[in-house]
């Protein structure tokens, strides 16, 4: 199917990630950031998550396909802090879910990050003006 093949299409001049242990470690970080966002309360479909890596330092923390389901994070990011990496995933899910695109007036969906230790509170609160 089309979500089959786009799962594991790259884009942004990324490389997907081979599935090994390490991979699967990283991986498992962002899901376990996905079942949180659910056991707050939040409705979420099954997304996919994929880890990836880029040769190129275009300086994007991941990018997820709009409304289709489908997140991919660059491995760079994925160990710089929890906080950094809950707000990555945080906004990629509002693209592969909503289907919203950037906001510079917003804490979470501005196109960069806010800070290298966001605010969780705030990043939570954003997130559920988007998620019910």
């Amino acid at each position: 199917t089309m979500k089959t093949q786009l799962k594991n299409k790259t884009a942004n001049g990324f490389n997907l990630n081979q599935m090994n242990n390490e991979t699967y470690a990283l991986r498992r970080k962002v899901i376990d950031i996905i079942y949180s966002a659910k056991n707050k309360g939040f409705n979420l479909p099954r997304i996919e998550v994929r880890i990836v890596n880029t040769e190129i330092n275009n300086g994007a923390c991941g990018y997820a396909y709009l409304n289709k389901n489908i997140v991919h994070i660059n491995e760079k990011w994925v160990n710089i802090n929890n906080e950094c990496l809950t707000h990555i995933v945080l906004h990629e899910i509002v693209h592969a879910v909503t289907g919203f695109g950037h906001d510079n007036n917003c804490y979470l969906m501005q196109p960069c990050l806010p800070s290298r230790t966001p605010n969780m509170e705030l990043t939570w609160n954003r997130f559920g003006h988007y998620i019910k």
